[in-house]
């Protein structure tokens, strides 16, 4: 969970990097590439974001099942 959180943050972080690299390149002060580059990262850190969702989603059903508390939903 732990894990979650911070990867949560670096998305956000990672928005706030495009945001302001998109401006500086609005008004001269940064090239495409920077753009780009920050596009990158966030599209990681998303990517990162939503593979440690998954990999504990996974770890706490493999847990309830282990302890037989897995039930059907119908």
């Amino acid at each position: 969970m732990s894990q979650i959180q911070a990867l949560q943050t670096a998305v956000q972080s990672s928005q706030l990097a495009l945001q302001a690299n998109q401006t500086g390149y609005e008004v001269g002060v940064r090239i495409n590439i920077d753009v780009l580059n920050a596009q990158q990262q966030l599209s990681s850190a998303q990517q990162d974001l939503s593979s440690a969702k998954y990999d504990t989603l996974m770890a706490l059903l493999q847990l309830q099942a282990a302890c037989g508390q897995l039930t059907k939903i119908h």
